[in-house]
């Protein structure tokens, strides 16, 4: 379970992020279900891959 708390650190992180441009966007419709979809999964991908390099684990 561990190793996946930067995964989910970088979800909550990108889901975040979509919250914040979809409000200040004023988006609706697939643009808004784009940016849902999108950024989460990017944010926890990012996130993982710095905490494996951090650690040296490539």
């Amino acid at each position: 379970m561990k190793s996946y708390l930067p995964y989910l650190a970088g979800a909550l992180a990108g889901m975040l992020v979509a919250i914040f441009l979809s409000s200040l966007l004023t988006l609706t419709g697939t643009p808004q279900l784009v940016l849902f979809a999108l950024l989460p999964v990017v944010g926890g991908a990012v996130a993982e891959r710095v905490s494996r390099r951090r650690s040296g684990n490539s």
